[in-house]
């Protein structure tokens, strides 16, 4: 995006855009419950507009969409734009949408960029919002000639909360100047669980399997969630006795707050475990912190990861802000970290910002680093992860000899060899809510899908019947549909 604005917003006279700093959680926060003041009563339920209001955007959502979001949403997206303009900030979605007015509405930007780049390489092109896909469409498909070359899979397409939209990759794919190519063999699972992933999730493709065998079992726990948390233990001390390692197994959650839970009772039965959790976003900054905490606390040569990778790291973060006497600083840091491993991470994070990577994030070539470094710091300061060591920090980089206990949308991406997952009853998995649409109900099921993916052998499916309500009261509405799907319950 910065490719985009920092060059060509000046040029159209876009100085509200051109001079503008990209805001942080905190600034995005005041001018976001200064826009609800303006637009709600005290009275009113706000407690899901923000999540609402950052969708419409992301999704661009139309004069219709809005509509069923809510009357007052383009009041309050009109407001919040405004208060961030009043301070001379903009967010990461005016970025999106400011790159995607300038090469749809200005032919010259277009041209000029398709001098500069021949060919544009997409991954995970179900993950793009619609903004991006129209900035896509309008470099490859209009009056310019960039090549495209786009990689995606529609059933993994989790994501829907940035706006992301699963049709625009097949939408693409069914354009008559695309040469399609589509990819019909699994080289991770079992044929077993392949053969029930595509129950999970029926369609005109049939995928082939390079691994034979492969397990699927589902355990019915029914006194609750304690009783789950007792059988993962057993099948994590089973996997581990025959062979596994304790990296290549997998507990999958649905939500972080359930991730720390089982985290702890793991602990407690000395398995030792790591949550991955979605308080941030692993860009080069936030993956250059954690690994620079590695450095430190582990043992020379053992943290994976050496100095002048580190270093190399830095600098091009740095860019042109960089000053001769940064390196040292960062180097007498890390030697200086490794007397305190016990020291709080958001400590650790805060002396490597002051160090020079906090006057790199202020320039928008770093915007989509600076928004993560925020949350990091976010989570580390007054978050779920406000607790966590410096020690704790660097494991997150090095999750070896420990069982990762993660999310559904945190697991896509990763594999295993054995995986467990928990809680799936019905009214959790899928979520309660989600099925009143049918949009949202077809997400949970493809999150079930990348999740039973994750796994090269085993897969164990633990549930009870039992859902609890927000308010605490339970009821038996039985095992998730899926696993009656499937004939597992």
């Amino acid at each position: 995006m910065t490719k985009i604005v920092i060059p060509y917003a000046p040029v159209v006279g876009w100085s509200d855009v051109a001079g503008a700093s990209i805001a942080n959680p905190g600034e995005q926060n005041d001018a976001f419950e200064a826009a609800v003041k303006a637009v709600y009563s005290p009275s009113e339920d706000t407690r899901y507009i923000r999540s609402t209001m950052d969708k419409a955007r992301k999704m661009l959502a139309t004069a219709d969409e809005l509509r069923q979001m809510g009357s007052r949403i383009p009041q309050l997206i009109e407001a919040y734009e405004h208060n961030l303009r009043a301070e001379a900030l903009i967010d990461f979605e005016d970025l999106v949408t400011s790159a995607l007015r300038l090469v749809e509405e200005f032919p010259f930007v277009r041209r000029a960029l398709a001098a500069r780049y021949r060919c544009l390489y997409v991954d995970e092109y179900q993950d793009l919002p619609p903004a991006l896909d129209r900035l896509v469409r309008a470099l490859c498909f209009s009056d310019v000639d960039v090549r495209l070359f786009a990689v995606g899979d529609p059933d993994q397409s989790i994501y829907g909360w940035t706006g992301s939209r699963p049709e625009l990759l097949d939408e693409l794919s069914n354009t008559d100047e695309i040469a399609t190519v589509r990819l019909n063999v699994n080289y991770r699972c079992g044929a077993e669980i392949i053969a029930y992933s595509q129950r999970v999730l029926p369609s005109e493709r049939e995928i082939g399997a390079v691994r034979e065998g492969g397990e699927v079992r589902a355990v019915h726990c029914p006194s609750g969630i304690d009783e789950q948390r007792q059988e993962t233990g057993g099948i994590v001390d089973k996997a581990r006795a025959l062979g596994t390692p304790l990296e290549e197994i997998a507990v999958i959650c649905r939500k972080n707050e359930e991730c720390s839970e089982m985290a702890d009772f793991l602990r407690a039965r000395s398995i030792p475990c790591f949550v991955r959790s979605g308080h941030y976003g692993l860009t080069a900054a936030t993956m250059l912190v954690e690994n620079l905490a590695a450095w430190v606390v582990f043992p020379r040569g053992s943290s994976g990861r050496s100095l002048s990778d580190l270093l190399r790291t830095w600098h091009g973060l740095l860019g042109t802000s960089a000053k001769p006497t940064d390196d040292v600083s960062l180097v007498r840091l890390l030697r200086e970290s490794a007397q305190t491993p016990n020291q709080p991470a958001s400590e650790f994070l805060q002396a490597v910002i002051d160090r020079g990577l906090g006057a790199s994030l202020r320039s928008r070539a770093n915007s989509q680093d600076a928004q993560e470094i925020a949350k990091m710091r976010s989570a580390l300061t007054e978050g779920d992860l406000s607790g966590l060591t410096l020690q704790a920090l660097a494991d997150r980089a090095r999750p070896v000899g420990r069982v990762e206990v993660t999310t559904m949308s945190s697991a896509k991406g990763l594999e295993f060899d054995v995986v467990i997952m928990t809680a799936l009853e019905e009214g959790l998995v899928p979520f309660y809510w989600s099925t009143q649409d049918p949009k949202e109900l077809a997400e949970e099921r493809r999150k079930f899908y990348v999740s039973i993916t994750r796994a090269r052998r085993e897969v164990h499916l633990l549930y009870s019947g039992w859902f609890t309500w927000p308010s605490g009261a339970s009821r038996h509405d039985g095992p998730s549909r899926f696993l009656v799907e499937l004939g597992l319950a």
